[in-house]
């Protein structure tokens, strides 16, 4: 990765793993480095499980869609595998309806936005699975209106899968339990009508500034 892409600085850290700021030497754009996290264990599955990690995440990269982040690439180093994506700047739906629910016209605009992109996403039928207002970022446009675009495409899936960690810190990692379905909570597979209930308690929790469920 290192004759590729310089790191420039770091952006954050989440459950999937830290995030930088990077630059593509090849072609002299600016880019996101995501480190994916990986849990100790034994070195063959963790070679394997490393390999299939990669063919899934380079499956990512066919999703091309504007309200959905590039992936450029994927590898893997002696520091584990990582995804390159589209570098977006401006601020996450999290950040907005912290300090106020969305007016009706941002949310109807909201909501068109990312089916649009959901519908992309189940014609190729990826799952988000961790979809919440954190993973959706929202860049302003010169018209004044916002572009919507999705986070973590997959990525909680790809790391999951992974990391091979018990079903109980899987939970604890990988699951927003105020945007999660009744199936992930039970641990049972997830499909593309997953994604589809998370979404709307998102859109719950843009419209009233609240979760959906307290409990």
């Amino acid at each position: 990765m290192e004759e590729r892409y310089e790191i420039r600085g770091k952006i954050g850290q989440g459950g999937l793993g830290a995030v930088y700021r990077g630059y593509d030497t090849r072609m002299n754009r600016e880019v996101a480095i995501k480190r994916i996290t990986t849990a100790p264990g034994d070195p063959e599955l963790q070679e394997e499980s490393t390999r299939q990690l990669l063919k899934e995440a380079g499956a990512l990269a066919s999703l091309q869609h504007p309200h959905i982040v590039t992936v450029y690439d994927v590898g893997a180093d002696q520091d584990g595998p990582y995804v390159v994506m589209e570098l977006i700047s401006g601020k996450t739906l999290d950040e907005l309806i912290e300090r106020a629910p969305l007016t009706w016209p941002d949310f109807r605009e909201l909501a068109l936005q990312t089916q649009e992109a959901l519908i992309a996403a189940q014609e190729l039928n990826l799952i988000h699975s961790d979809l919440k207002p954190s993973n959706l970022m929202l860049t302003w446009l010169p018209s004044g209106k916002f572009q919507i675009k999705i986070v973590d495409f997959g990525l909680a899936t790809l790391a999951q899968a992974q990391t091979k960690q018990d079903a109980e810190s899987i939970d604890a990692v990988f699951g927003s339990v105020f945007f999660m379905p009744p199936e992930q909570f039970e641990r049972a597979p997830l499909d593309t009508r997953s994604d589809v209930y998370s979404m709307g308690c998102v859109y719950y929790q843009a419209l009233t500034g609240i979760y959906p469920f307290d409990g």
